[in-house]
C-alpha cells in the first residue's frame, strides 16, 4: 500500500531522484519483466544473455547464490545454473539486491559515510533479518527479508543529495527531542528516507512485495495489511536494529535507534532483548566473510 503525498513533496522527491540517483537500466528493466512474466517461452539463455550485460552485477548475483545465506552443496559457476537452481523469483530478487549493492557503494558526504560503508550496514542488516525470520519460521521467505533487507538503505543514498547542512538539521533534531532518523527527516522535509526509497523504487518499476517493506520497515507497528507482509517488515526491522548495534558502516543517527516492539510479537519471538543479543552474536563473527562474498571495499 503506497503512501500518498501533496504534489509539492512528490516534486522535491521527484527531483531528488532524478539528480542523485540512476534508475535500473533498460537491461535490468527488461530482466524484471521477463522474471515476472508467466511465459514459459522465456528461455534461461535469453535471462543470462540480458543479465551479462552486466558484469558487475553477474559477478554478485553468482557470489549471492553462493553464500552460506543460500547454503547449496554445490558451487554455482555460471548464470545458467544459477538461474535454474534458484528459480526465477529468487534470482529475480537477487539481481535487483545486486544492483542496490552497486547502488549504495558511492561516498555519502552528507551522511559522513565514505566509499562502500553503507554496503556493509545494508548487507549486514539483510543478513540478520533472515536471520529473525529463521527463529520465527519463515525459512521460505528468506530471498525476500534479504532483498528487502538491502535494498531498505536506498533512500538514505538518495537523500545524501540534500547536502550536509540539511542532514545536520536533521542531526540536531534526533538530539534535540530524542526522536528517530525516520521521525526526524518527516518532520523537516515531509518524507522520511525510507518512504523517499520506496517512492523511488515504485517509480523505478522495483516488485511491490518489496517497495512495501522498504516503506515501512522503520515502524512495523505503522503498517495495516497482510500478516505475511507484516512479518517480512518486522525482520527487516529488527534485522536493521542489528545492523545498527554492530556499528559497521552505520549512519550516524545510529545512536538514536529504536525498536518497534510490535515487531517482536509479530514473530512470536520472546524475550526481546535476549533475542536481539542472539541474533547480534551470530552475525558479529560474520561481518568480515559478509565483506569477503560480496566484495565490499572500503576507502576510509
Amino acid at each position: 500500500m503506497a503512501r500518498e503525498f501533496d504534489q509539492k513533496i512528490k516534486a522535491k522527491m521527484d527531483e531528488l531522484i532524478e539528480k542523485y540517483a540512476s534508475p535500473p537500466p533498460q537491461y535490468l528493466t527488461n530482466l524484471i519483466n521477463m522474471l515476472k512474466s508467466e511465459d514459459d517461452k522465456i528461455s534461461v539463455s535469453k535471462i543470462a544473455l540480458e543479465l551479462a550485460k552486466d558484469p558487475v552485477i553477474t559477478a554478485d548475483t553468482i557470489r549471492m547464490a553462493n553464500s552460506a545465506y543460500y547454503g547449496f552443496s554445490q558451487e554455482i559457476r555460471s548464470l545458467e545454473q544459477a538461474i535454474v537452481v534458484l528459480g526465477k523469483k529468487s534470482l529475480l530478487r537477487l539481481i535487483i539486491a545486486a544492483w542496490a549493492k552497486k547502488i549504495a557503494s558511492r561516498e555519502l558526504k552528507s551522511f559522513r559515510l565514505s566509499e562502500g560503508e553503507l554496503v556493509i550496514f545494508s548487507i549486514t542488516g539483510a543478513f540478520a533479518a533472515v536471520k529473525f525470520g529463521e527463529m520465527a519460521g519463515l525459512r521460505f521467505l528468506s530471498d525476500v527479508i534479504f532483498t528487502a533487507g538491502a535494498l531498505r538503505t536506498i533512500g538514505r543514498v538518495i537523500m545524501d543529495g540534500l547536502g550536509a547542512s540539511a542532514i545536520n538539521q536533521v542531526l540536531r533534531e534526533i538530539l534535540e527531542k530524542k526522536i528517530s532518523f525516520h521521525r526526524a527527516t518527516k518532520n523537516i522535509f515531509g518524507f522520511s528516507h525510507n518512504e523517499l526509497g520506496a517512492y523511488a523504487l515504485r517509480k523505478w518499476g522495483i516488485p511491490e512485495e518489496l517497495a512495501v517493506v522498504v516503506d515501512y520497515y522503520p515502524y512495523p507497528s505503522e503498517f495495516v495489511g497482510d500478516k505475511t507482509t507484516l512479518k517480512i517488515i518486522s525482520c527487516v526491522h529488527l534485522g536493521d536494529v542489528v545492523a545498527m548495534q554492530i556499528g559497521e558502516g552505520a549512519p550516524v543517527d545510529s545512536m538514536m535507534q529504536s525498536v518497534d516492539k510490535t515487531a517482536f510479537s509479530v514473530l512470536q519471538l520472546d524475550n526481546s532483548d535476549y533475542v536481539l543479543e542472539k541474533v547480534y552474536e551470530m552475525v558479529l563473527p560474520e561481518v568480515d566473510k559478509i565483506k569477503d562474498t560480496f566484495q565490499i571495499r572500503t576507502h576510509i
